[in-house]
């Protein structure tokens, strides 16, 4: 896991790239590097994970001088797959090289053979092109951007912004952020003309110019290619197998590791995969986060889970201070916007993490976006029994999930009409009411930036899994990577997220409806195939959303914080949100009109966001040498 960098013109410069990767720091404590060739430079910071000597140093090439990789990320399967390569002389024990090797052995097509997480780039001494390439779920990050005839990659927007690329705002994706809680969802950023490379795609860029990307994997097409056993409980010994084996392939490290937990399912199902898998699985210590109100703790049931696994359970408490100390600081780590309180949660227990010497984290990240684990899932399943006219089944759905009375039957109506859409509002919850204000925008704004209607792919015949395949793909889990992503590397430790494994996503959205919601149960075929590993009282809990006293705090000890934060002349001046219609808003919510305090954070963290990137420079000095040197 590392921090890539890099710089491909007729100017590329040696320099730029060192600044670029100086602001990368974070990503990779142990080492840097830097290579460049007439035409391109790359550089790379690294946080030893495989092979902890210097052989695994980058940016590093292989014997011929041909090829040359900067990587971030792991793939799990490089064993496996230097038994596969032509017997070759290898000079580390890191997954690195393997992927070199393969891609000069099979060109683009080795990443079909690939398990795992990367962004990378290669450059082809022979053809003079940089090959680029991004992990099937986007796991890892890969932004990229076009100056003066050059094209600069990294890890991380800020290495960019050190490059000379200008911090503008890119209003359309902000007002999609405003009035219709999008974000994270296409290829662009919150900055015009940075851009991310699409999850599963890869792109060559030649003297400087990207071609157009290219799609090696699809999630629909893997998934239409499996027949899962119609045996129910074969169906669950291949769920489990999957899980297992993705877990023992995540395990593969020379540092230590550790995991977040929550006290759902899907963390106690990682916790005992995990018992199966690591030779001392005592050693793989647990880390949590608190509040002090207790309906809004998972403590209890983190610590069971940690009692009846025999490891040690390390929680951080965090309070309303925590979170208005360490808001600006996320916003800059996160640097788009990113969704509150959680945020700093997680924040404190990877920094608990590393201190306590745990390099290398794993989580439970992906069987709630595969299993329809959310209760926002269940109408479009039961749009998909209205639309093939099984109406004994609907019924029986409806009544197990408390769907009784003509008035709730008239809210699941208009919920499974909004689940049909084919621009489905992903700002509105179960109740029908909305997380954002779009009242509250600027009408000249939107008028000017609400150019394009966001419309998703819906690439299976059935409501449920384009909405499941929705939230994996465009709104809630790239929101999470992201989140992770920069909140464990920006203290030097590695997220693996093993529910997240190509394989078992493929095989999870193979299977029928009812193994994802049966009887107003959601993730039927996890808790069938849990019995086997999970008590009762854990398998059977319903599905709890991490909650977080945000609304209390915003109505209460923040309540000054706040207006302070939204009421600011600069935020005003920059034209997204109406005054007064904010005011009000704020005002009423503070005197206790509505639960909902997200489009409060939403203001915060804009302004927070823009103060920072927006108003400030962060051109190195080395791009503006390199601007003037080319007569910029």
């Amino acid at each position: 896991m590392c921090g890539i960098a890099g710089m491909v013109g007729p100017a590329a410069d040696r320099r730029v790239v060192a600044a670029m990767i100086e602001t990368l720091q974070h990503r990779g404590p142990d080492g840097s590097g830097l290579w460049e060739a007439p035409g391109v430079v790359l550089g790379h910071r690294r946080l030893s994970i495989l092979d902890l000597s210097d052989a695994g140093r980058q940016p590093m090439s292989t014997p011929d001088g041909r090829y040359t990789i900067v990587f971030n990320g792991e793939v799990y399967n490089y064993r496996e797959l230097r038994a596969e390569l032509p017997r070759l002389t290898y000079g580390s024990q890191t997954d690195t090289e393997v992927v070199l090797q393969a891609y000069a052995h099979w060109g683009p097509a080795c990443l079909a053979r690939f398990v795992g997480m990367y962004g990378l780039a290669i450059w082809d001494a022979e053809k003079r092109e940089l090959f680029c390439a991004r992990d099937r779920i986007g796991i890892k990050p890969f932004v990229f951007a076009c100056r003066h005839g050059h094209f600069f990659f990294a890890s991380e927007i800020r290495a960019l912004l050190s490059a000379g690329i200008p911090a503008q705002a890119n209003h359309e994706v902000i007002y999609d952020f405003l009035a219709r809680d999008f974000y994270e969802h296409s290829e662009e950023t919150f900055f015009r003309g940075i851009f991310k490379l699409s999850p599963g795609h890869w792109m060559i860029i030649r003297e400087g110019e990207p071609q157009p990307p290219r799609r090696y994997w699809d999630l629909a097409e893997a998934a239409a290619a499996l027949e899962p056993d119609p045996r129910p409980s074969a169906r669950e010994e291949t769920l489990l197998d999957k899980a297992r084996e993705a877990v023992t392939l995540h395990l593969r490290s020379d540092v230590p590791i550790g995991v977040t937990l929550s006290g759902g399912l899907d963390s106690a199902m990682l916790l005992s995969l995990l018992d199966r898998s690591h030779p001392e699985p005592t050693k793989v210590e647990a880390f949590s986060f608190a509040f002090s109100d207790p309906v809004y703790s998972e403590r209890p049931y983190v610590q069971e889970m940690a009692r009846c696994t025999g490891r040690l359970a390390h929680f951080v408490e965090v309070t309303a201070q925590d979170f208005a100390r360490c808001a600006m600081h996320q916003a800059i780590v996160q640097e788009e916007p990113f969704a509150g309180a959680p945020i700093i949660a997680y924040a404190q227990c990877f920094s608990l993490a590393r201190q306590k010497g745990f390099v290398v984290m794993m989580d439970g990240s992906g069987m709630d976006e595969a299993l329809a684990g959310y209760e926002r899932f269940k109408p479009a399943f039961w749009a998909d029994l209205w639309n093939q006219g099984d109406f004994t089944v609907l019924a029986r759905e409806l009544s197990a999930s408390g769907v009784t009375t003509p008035q709730q039957r008239a809210t699941a109506l208009a919920l499974m009409r909004a689940a049909t859409e084919d621009t489905a509002d992903v700002g509105k919850g179960q109740d029908l009411t909305r997380s954002v204000r779009p009242d509250c925008v600027d009408p000249e704004f939107a008028r000017a930036a609400a150019t394009i209607k966001t419309r998703f792919a819906r690439p299976f015949p059935d409501y449920l899994r384009n909405l499941m395949f929705r939230e994996l793909r465009y709104t809630k889990l790239p929101r999470a990577l992201r989140f992770r992503d920069r909140l464990s590397m920006a203290v030097g430790t590695e997220l693996r997220p093993p529910f997240l494994d190509h394989r078992l996503l493929a095989y999870e959205f193979s299977l029928p409806a009812e193994d994802r919601i049966s009887h107003g149960v959601t993730k039927a075929i996890l808790r069938r195939a849990a019995r086997r590993l999970l008590p009762d009282a854990v398998r059977l809990a319903a599905k709890r959303s991490v909650q977080t006293p945000q609304r209390e705090w915003f109505r209460g000890e923040l309540r000054e914080w706040v207006r302070d934060h939204i009421d600011r002349e600069s935020f005003w001046k920059r034209g997204w949100v109406k005054r007064q219609a904010a005011l009000a808003a704020m005002e009423a919510y503070f005197h206790g009109e509505g639960d909902n305090s997200f489009f409060l954070w939403q203001w915060i963290n804009l302004e927070l966001w823009a103060e920072y990137f927006l108003d400030h420079t962060h051109t190195s000095s080395a791009a503006h040498d390199w601007e003037a040197r080319i007569g910029i």
